[in-house]
């Protein structure tokens, strides 16, 4: 068993200031009833700056050999992408796809209802919904599960995200 959870761990510094124009009442909801304390990570937060650092400097990112296991991921690529790019992003689609490619060549996003797949395989929960550990090793799991279910622990490359 690994160490134990610390609950007092936080997320980032918000880019976004809550009482901007990019405020979300319902998401603000939604995420303080999973537990998310934004007062917490405003004060003791990473920054993302910091973030995009701990990405490149392990070589998390540029590297075939890394393969990124997601859950509906456009959103998160795009983010991702602006972090490590440290500049605004490519005004087209095609440019913003050519450096996903480069930054994050293997890729491999579940698509469906989260829930549904995970109860459709038996895969559990850790954690509260809607906080990036749980999900993520909820993700994580439901994809190792459906890799041995369906594709006898071998998936072909063809599947992977491509753009």
């Amino acid at each position: 068993m690994g160490p134990r959870c610390d609950k007092r761990r936080t997320g980032f510094k918000s880019p976004f200031r809550r009482d901007s124009q990019y405020h979300s009442a319902r998401r603000d909801h939604l995420l303080t009833k999973s537990g998310i304390n934004f007062k917490r990570h405003e004060e003791y937060g990473t920054s993302v700056e910091a973030f995009g650092e701990l990405l490149i400097s392990p070589g998390l990112v540029l590297l075939e050999e890394v393969q990124w296991v997601s859950f509906h991921s456009g959103y998160d690529f795009w983010y991702l992408n602006k972090i490590v790019w440290c500049a605004p992003l490519p005004p087209t689609e095609a440019e913003f796809f050519e450096l996903l490619r480069i930054w994050f060549p293997c890729i491999w996003d579940i698509k469906g209802g989260l829930q549904e797949v995970t109860d459709d395989l038996n895969v559990p929960r850790i954690g509260p919904q809607h906080q990036a550990g749980s999900d993520s090793l909820l993700i994580t799991a439901t994809f190792f599960k459906m890799r041995g279910k369906f594709f006898e622990d071998a998936i072909d490359s063809k599947y992977m995200h491509h753009h």
